[in-house]
């Protein structure tokens, strides 16, 4: 099985003596390419509850849920939270996995891969580090780093807690940038405006030049199209 590609942040050092690590992903529901989880680590100052925390001042106070950005707003954001952020872990769950162990295991994987990343690298205690998980499903952490850690899942984190919000940008833009590289060897599928996901122009472009290797075969209608054999001879 192709493994998750891992990111942080070089030569990252983790001054909080009670970490908040928020975790996010993007691109569970695309047709195309990778899914990505974001996991970030802010400064004390800067993480909270949007409704407990004064943002104002700081280097991030235009943050907000990644989906109510704009693109433009969140590349610099991006920019700005790789730079303050204690750590960070950007994890690109592929294709391949999702196919095999479907798109929830392969969500809750890069998950478990994210809170493991950090944990690892920084030898954090489950003593005073906090966990806290966008949505209402958390990952299996048994057997693992993180097995006694306290996680919570947190319904619509992204807006609601700045170290989630920060996951959600992280997540966010790094696969957008991907699926643009992706765009520049596929231009005729379009993939740096839809990100992979189903619009009318995407499925008109599959329809008209088949499907690709990126493509997952396990989501519908990628699954009937392939068992036709409709793929793109310009790419197998």
């Amino acid at each position: 099985m192709n493994d998750c590609s891992i990111h942080t942040k070089p030569n990252a050092v983790l001054s909080s003596q009670a970490p908040i690590i928020g975790i996010d992903e993007v691109g569970r529901g695309a047709l195309f390419g990778n899914m990505t989880v974001g996991a970030a680590i802010l400064p004390d100052d800067l993480s909270g509850r949007f409704d407990e925390i004064d943002l104002t001042n700081t280097k991030i106070s235009l943050l907000n849920d990644s989906k109510k950005l704009s693109e433009k707003r969140r590349e610099q954001l991006f920019d700005i939270i790789s730079d303050v952020a204690l750590d960070y872990a950007i994890i690109d769950v592929p294709r391949a996995i999702i196919d095999e162990i479907n798109i929830y295991q392969a969500t809750m994987l890069g998950m478990r891969r994210a809170i493991e990343t950090l944990i690892m690298k920084h030898g954090l205690s489950e003593k005073n580090t906090t966990i806290l998980v966008d949505g209402n499903q958390l990952p299996s952490m048994v057997g693992g780093l993180g097995e006694y850690f306290k996680i919570h899942a947190m319904i619509k984190g992204d807006a609601t807690h700045s170290s989630i919000a920060c996951a959600s940008i992280l997540a966010k833009v790094h696969r957008d940038r991907l699926m643009i590289q992706y765009a520049k060897s596929y231009p005729e599928y379009l993939l740096d405006k839809h990100k992979g996901y189903l619009t009318a122009r995407h499925k008109a472009a599959i329809l008209e030049y088949g499907i690709l290797p990126e493509h997952r075969r396990s989501f519908s209608p990628i699954r009937e199209l392939y068992d036709q054999g409709f793929t793109n001879p310009n790419h197998w």
